[in-house]
């Protein structure tokens, strides 16, 4: 489900709002009320990350102290989706979440989570969490408005203005529910939406519009409906901004990261039938400078290469112009394109093309010619298939082998790699074939050899694979 709402670029703040009710729609079993015991409660918020066909994804995961869990899924100018499950504690902090149903039913396999314990972050290898301070209502009543107010200005006086328009809240009390937190996302549009999470509870989603004083001193949020309804008279906030704070009253916000990737890269396209040759392809190369540089090989025919420019667009789309040919005149007009970028999968895009993010080999990444330390050839052996085949073992210095697999039919012989190693006690020799020309192999097929005169014998092997009689190759020079 798409929201009311779609525009280009955003800008994300987390608010947490104490006039809302709360809702009544429970989705974890008995989930603890604030008030029973709120400090022992977990609440994560992630980076807001990049997401395919979406503005972003924030995710929030809530650890209660009854061991039950919940995940919700912000994607941003999206739908809002919670998961939940439980939660175990391992060792040195470690979390396992196992997450069994979302809003749209219980999962066929629970998905299973592990989180480690990194300083003050939460995180799965895959996104990093930041933790949520948890106010109680004590602490509401042991501070008065003014102290909250205070502490807020001064800490975000004196912290770093981070270069995005994202921030969270702390968690607040809520009379039905574990806790409180909402999601404000402001677009370049003057567009906002709002969703208020209800931890325990549910998620509702608002919208309206958003609008920044000429000092930028404040921000003022103006709700006028939900999903279901407009409303009958607007709901209006207007927040300060200090330092990487927004304020209003006793809800306070502070800046939150956002990752994003940068485009810089190489691109390429597949190949696409083209008029007068046997097919085009495009190689697009856009430089951290801003300059771009765009090359269509016309297969059979040659290649022209464009030169020109590209920006970022604030909803993480790319902007190419093209102003004409390489070393000629400029063109009378530039050439533009946009391309939707997918960033988890490095693809531009756009209604005629698809172009991948090509991998950049360092220098220190290419490979060294290797010295042959040994080869080893077999008679030739019986195939279903062919007059026979012969195999051929080098091993070369840097603990690399390639295995060849001649079936002696004219086709070239099948070549196979992997690591090749000497035990200890120097008496056998341990092959891992872990991968062909065309694909890596699931699971290596492994061979021991020992050495029996100017041969070597195989005495661990799969007998599915070489047979009961297994593989013995014989010393040969090297080629």
């Amino acid at each position: 489900m798409k929201l009311k709402v779609k525009s280009s670029f955003f800008v994300v703040i987390l608010v947490v709002s104490l006039v809302f009710l709360g809702a009544t729609a429970p989705v974890l079993a008995a989930p603890p009320g604030q008030a029973d015991d709120a400090a022992a409660m977990e609440v994560w918020v992630s980076n807001i990350y990049p997401e395919p066909d979406t503005a972003g994804l924030m995710e929030i995961i809530a650890l209660y102290p009854n061991n039950a869990a919940e995940r919700v899924n912000i994607y941003i100018d999206d739908e809002v989706i919670t998961e939940t499950g439980e939660w175990a504690a391992g060792d040195d902090g470690a979390v396992v979440l196992t997450l069994t149903a979302d809003d749209y039913g219980a999962f066929d396999e629970p998905l299973v989570l592990n989180f480690v314990r990194d300083g003050e972050i939460l995180t799965d290898d895959e996104f990093d969490y930041h933790a949520l301070n948890v106010i109680t209502p004590e602490t509401m009543d042991t501070m008065s408005e003014t102290e909250l107010i205070a502490a807020a200005e001064e800490a975000a006086a004196d912290a770093t203005i981070l270069d995005t328009y994202v921030w969270v809240s702390d968690v607040y009390p809520a009379a039905d529910a574990a806790g409180l937190i909402s999601v404000l996302v402001l677009y370049d549009d003057d567009v906002a939406e709002q969703h208020t999470i209800y931890l325990g509870e549910s998620v509702i989603s608002e919208f309206g519009a958003w609008e920044e004083a000429d000092d930028a001193s404040t921000v003022t949020i103006t709700i006028t409906e939900n999903l279901d309804e407009e409303y009958a008279e607007p709901v209006v906030t207007t927040y300060q901004q200090i330092g990487n704070a927004l304020i209003a009253g006793t809800t306070i916000l502070t800046q939150w990261p956002q990752v994003v990737s940068s485009p810089v890269g190489v691109y390429g396209s597949d190949v696409y039938p083209a008029a007068d040759a046997a097919g085009y392809t495009v190689i697009l190369a856009l430089y951290e400078n801003g300059a771009a540089e765009q090359t269509t090989v016309y297969l059979t025919k040659g290649a022209v290469t464009e030169v020109g420019e590209w920006v970022e667009e604030k909803d993480g789309a790319v902007t190419v112009t093209m102003t004409g040919l390489m070393d000629e005149d400029p063109y009378d007009e530039p050439i533009v394109a946009t391309y939707a970028r997918d960033v988890n999968n490095d693809v531009l895009y756009d209604d005629d093309w698809e172009l991948y993010m090509l991998d950049t080999i360092e220098m220190d990444d290419m490979p060294v010619d290797a010295e042959i330390v040994a080869a080893f050839a077999s008679e030739p052996l019986p195939a279903a298939d062919s007059p026979g085949r012969i195999i051929t073992l080098t091993l070369f210095d840097d603990a690399t082998f390639m295995l060849e697999t001649d079936f002696m039919n004219d086709e070239p012989a099948f070549a196979e790699y992997g690591d090749w190693k000497i035990s200890d006690d120097e008496t056998t020799l341990t092959v891992s074939i872990t991968g062909s020309e065309d694909e890596e192999y699931s699971e290596p097929n492994v061979l021991v050899f020992k050495e029996e005169g100017d041969q070597i014998v195989a005495v661990e092997y799969d007998e599915s694979v070489w047979g009961a009689e297994g593989l013995s190759l014989t010393m040969v020079a090297a080629q």
